[in-house]
């Protein structure tokens, strides 16, 4: 593993995308027998945590599975004793890797006849060995401490065949929500030096919930091919409660045209039955789960393969079905319709679009968006995708690519963003989603958004705003202003009092282990004294008439040092105004009066405070009136 880095931020990689492997759990496995663990194994708050262990026999040998057992210390806590046959898959293993092979072997995937021809006998052994695989859930119950690990007793040939895996149970605090207080250091920009100063109490009524938006259940294929996923969306919402999310957004593929198992995949019964599972688990448990699809469109490549683009609702908790025509290899799931053909179907069915892993693609399975299409109408991008929660060079490339777009966006006027014809969003929106194929992955990769509940008109809302942050678990926050990621800050004559706030928890480490940055227009202004703070969570406050001048937008990103937790933000977009403008109107007007006498007296960073003392005063009402007109 290695580092690479645009600036000071740093991404790992690989010599395998971990992120998005389209290969079974068993590939380099050995034999007779192998087992693995999926969670959620590690939870937060009172979650219950959970353990799916599956079994496949990768011999040509019968075998039996007699029990499962989960053990903590010594003693049995939980015991699946139902015996289940196991299977052959050897023929079938085989099978797989000889075709894997010969598809990756120079030139395996220059004759198109030839390579249908293993890609179909590479269906034909996932399905075989999809179907032998045996899986069982295992609960430990609320108490999580302990040394843990599970007994498989099985047998070979009648000849014991027991297995033992460890598995790593662990309870976290609750995700931070920016209600925890602060401690505070104040910048001297005179002295271009930090003081410390009291504890800083929350920044103002602003509650900061989390979701992951891009998963992918039973019904999607690979996941249930590849990964021997078996829980619908009832399953992926008590997984993602037990993580600590506050909501999900399920995308199954509807790229998919095979027949398998004896159906049709994907279907809009299929579609239906699993929004059907969600909207009834929403009505029991009161608990956000959404139901949508990802989409595949465009042809790239000798494969004619297809990006990926997540569906989100405008105002309903689930998305209706959208057709989404494909054909050719495994899944059935290439040489998809036009990328504006499919967008233009998301926005007309009362959804809107974000572009899914921009720079990832998966071998013979997905392409990297193509950015000289010319497709409109898209909200945003996956700044960051991943279901193990690392941050790659392709996440780097999505980030940079992000910059690039939002340095196209026309500086704000008026308090706010231009409307971007065609577009559903007024600058491209940045997420963070895990892309998870498994209950155990979900919230890998997440998103923080700003809203008090989870509703479809909130998160529409907060999604089209950009008032989002993609994380893996620290919650970090900006504003210019006392206004936040996704606004317009008005600075009169360029000055400004920001307030970068960075909240973890004893998961993430403490603030001391943390590189945090501010950015300006998506280039460093200042790396933030974070080495000596030890708590866990800390404010920095910097008020400056210089230092925002030449920037349209502020940005901040956290990243610990060891580069497994990072965070990064969205805009809080500047508007640089004349003084007394105190509404950005472009001109000093009675409005303008009436809004400063509504902020009479101390105020900080207020647009309205011409002299920038900090009190809305009378000084201020003269600096306005000179600047009448």
């Amino acid at each position: 593993m290695r580092a690479m880095h645009i600036g000071l931020l740093l991404a790992l990689t690989t010599s395998v995308a971990t992120g998005h492997t389209h290969e079974p759990a068993w590939m380099d496995a050995p034999g007779p027998l192998y087992a693995w663990v999926t969670g959620p194994v590690q939870v937060r708050g009172d979650g219950e945590a959970s353990a799916q262990i599956h079994i496949i026999n990768l011999s040509a040998r019968q075998a039996v599975l007699g029990s499962v057992t989960l053990w903590r210390d010594g003693d049995p806590v939980f015991v699946d004793a139902e015996p289940s046959p196991l299977p052959p898959t050897a023929h079938a293993a085989a099978d797989y890797r000889e075709a894997e092979e010969t598809l990756h072997a120079p030139g395996g995937d220059d004759d198109r006849a030839a390579a249908l021809a293993l890609m179909r006998r590479q269906g034909a052994a996932l399905e075989t060995t999809a179907r032998a695989t045996r899986s069982r859930t295992l609960l430990p119950g609320a108490d999580l401490a302990g040394q843990w690990s599970i007994e498989i007793a099985a047998t070979v040939d009648g000849s014991p065949a027991d297995m033992h895996l460890p598995v790593h149970f662990e309870r976290f605090p609750r995700l931070p929500n920016g209600t925890a207080a602060a401690s505070q250091r104040i910048f001297d920009a005179d002295t271009a030096t930090w003081t410390g100063a009291r504890v800083a109490p929350p920044r103002g009524d602003a509650i900061w919930l989390a979701g992951d938006q891009h998963l992918h259940t039973t019904w999607s294929l690979d996941a249930h091919v590849l990964n021997d996923t078996v829980d619908g969306p009832a399953g992926y919402a008590d997984a993602a409660r037990a993580r600590g999310l506050d909501w999900i957004m399920i995308t199954d593929h509807s790229n998919i045209h095979a027949w398998w198992f004896g159906e049709w995949f994907f279907t809009p019964e299929q579609h239906e039955t699993a929004r059907q599972e969600a909207a009834s688990y929403r009505d029991s448990e009161g608990w956000p789960v959404l139901y949508s699809q990802e989409m595949g469109l465009g042809r790239t490549g000798f494969w004619d393969l297809p990006a990926h683009m997540l569906v989100y609702p405008l105002d309903t908790f689930d998305a209706p079905y959208l057709e989404n025509p494909s054909d050719g290899l495994v899944f059935g799931h290439a040489e998809c319709e036009d990328e504006q053909i499919i967008i233009d179907r998301i926005n007309d069915n009362g959804c809107y679009g974000f572009i899914a892993h921009p720079y990832d693609d998966g071998d013979l399975s997905f392409a990297q968006w193509d950015w000289s299409n010319g497709a409109t109408g898209w909200a945003g991008l996956e700044l960051w995708s991943n279901a193990e929660g690392l941050f790659q060079e392709t996440d780097l490339a999505a980030l940079s690519a992000w910059h690039d777009l939002l340095a196209d966006i026309a500086p704000p006027s008026g308090g706010t963003l231009a409307d971007r014809p065609g577009f559903p969003t007024r600058a491209p929106v940045g997420l963070g989603n895990s892309d998870a194929h498994e209950p155990g992955a979900i919230g890998s990769v997440f998103t923080y958004g700003s809203l008090d509940s989870v509703t479809p008109d909130s998160l529409r809302e907060t999604f089209l705003a950009g008032r989002c942050i993609a994380s893996d678990g620290p919650l970090l926050t900006i504003e210019a202003n006392q206004t936040g990621i996704g606004d317009v800050a008005l600075l009169p004559s360029g000055a400004a009092r920001v307030v970068v706030r960075l909240e973890t928890t004893s998961e993430f480490g403490p603030i001391s282990d943390y590189t945090l940055v501010i950015e300006g227009d998506g280039e460093e202004i200042m790396t933030l004294p974070t080495a000596d703070d030890d708590g866990y969570a800390a404010e920095f406050v910097l008020s400056s008439p210089t230092l925002w001048t030449d920037a349209t937008y502020l940005t901040a990103w956290a990243q610990r040092s060891d580069l497994t937790r990072l965070a990064l933000t969205n805009p809080v977009w500047l508007q640089h105004t004349a003084p007394g403008d105190v509404d950005g109107s472009g001109a000093v007007t009675v409005d303008d009066m009436l809004a400063l006498l509504g902020a009479w007296g101390p105020c900080e960073g207020c647009p309205a405070d011409a002299d920038w003392n900090g009190i809305i005063d009378v000084n201020d009402v003269l600096i306005l009136l000179a600047n009448w007109g």
